[in-house]
């Protein structure tokens, strides 16, 4: 289990649990234990060092990008998820036009995406990864990223419009 700070780690040493073995250093498994310490870590520890995308509410931003770290210096790549420009990716230019007619009026929050999707496939009869693929690839270009739910009311209407009709935002 990773510790978030070496006062947590020095109370746990112990010597007597050190074996005679060399340690053998694997660059691989500092990128995995990496990645595990940034998604625990706080807001806080990480708030003069994150870029932050404009107008975007900075724990908001972290909560919703964490999971998805590798390195903190993949923040930046996620806030121009966020803030653009991106190139969507129009798998389904019917399910797209469908989706971007329905979008809700904003203010929007962490339930915005749910409800959203729900009045999309009600309308569209699309469901699972029919539905969500194409608006994954038309909302941020890409086939994997943060939970939607979380970044959708980051990325906002006028992106998320822009992004469904097709447009680079």
């Amino acid at each position: 289990m990773p510790r978030l700070s070496l006062g947590e780690l020095a109370g746990e040493f112990d010597f007597a649990k050190i074996g005679r073995a060399p340690a053998h250093f694997v660059p691989e498994e500092l990128d995995m234990l990496n990645a595990k310490l940034l998604h625990l870590t706080p807001y806080s520890a990480v708030a003069a060092r994150l870029p932050l995308p404009e107008g975007i509410s900075g724990e908001a931003f972290w909560d919703a990008i964490k999971p998805n770290l590798a390195k903190l210096s993949d923040a930046a790549d996620m806030a121009r998820l966020v803030t653009g420009p991106v190139t969507p990716v129009i798998e389904d230019a019917a399910l797209a036009a469908r989706a971007a007619a329905l979008l809700p009026p904003e203010p929007w929050d962490e339930n915005t995406w749910s409800l959203w999707t729900k009045v999309v496939s009600a309308q569209t009869g699309a469901k699972g990864r029919e539905l969500f693929h194409p608006l994954r690839l038309a909302l941020t270009g890409l086939e994997h990223g943060p939970e939607l739910k979380n970044c959708y009311p980051l990325i906002g209407r006028d992106r998320s419009l822009a992004r469904l009709k097709g447009e680079t935002a």
